[in-house]
């Protein structure tokens, strides 16, 4: 792990423009309105889940991440969001504990890190850790 993902701390202020921006972002997803989810993703947006995640790999453009949040999102009968932002420099960094009930009936509960870089506003590239000790 190098140094710069150490510089994660204390929470990050929920008022911060960026911050809000990404928080906003959940909300919307937990409530099952990926359009919202979306919103502020720059159009060439580069999105990377890890692949040992459903439907993992390398999402590119806003329209790769809704249908990739789409089918994420529909695999959930019963879902509960919690995520809590960090600054690592420039970049937000969201530790998301997600729990609930998938559609097969099966519970899951899992914690993974997600790193957002933004550009005047914008979602550029986030990419997640199924484990958030890699960047924490």
């Amino acid at each position: 792990m190098d140094t710069y993902s150490k510089a994660v701390s204390d929470p990050a202020d929920p008022t911060d423009p960026d911050v809000a921006l990404v928080l906003a972002a959940y909300a919307a997803y937990a409530r099952g309105d990926i359009d919202a989810a979306v919103a502020g993703l720059h159009p060439d947006v580069e999105w990377v889940e890890p692949q040992e995640f459903p439907n993992g790999g390398v999402h590119a453009g806003r329209d790769a991440v809704h249908k990739y949040l789409s089918a994420s999102y529909a695999m959930w009968s019963e879902l509960h969001s919690e995520p809590t932002a960090y600054r690592r420099g420039a970049d937000v960094v969201i530790v998301h504990h997600v729990h609930g009930t998938l559609t097969d009936g099966s519970p899951l509960d899992l914690t993974a890190a997600d790193v957002f870089t933004l550009r005047d506003g914008r979602v550029v590239a986030m990419h997640a850790y199924a484990d958030p000790a890699e960047v924490l």
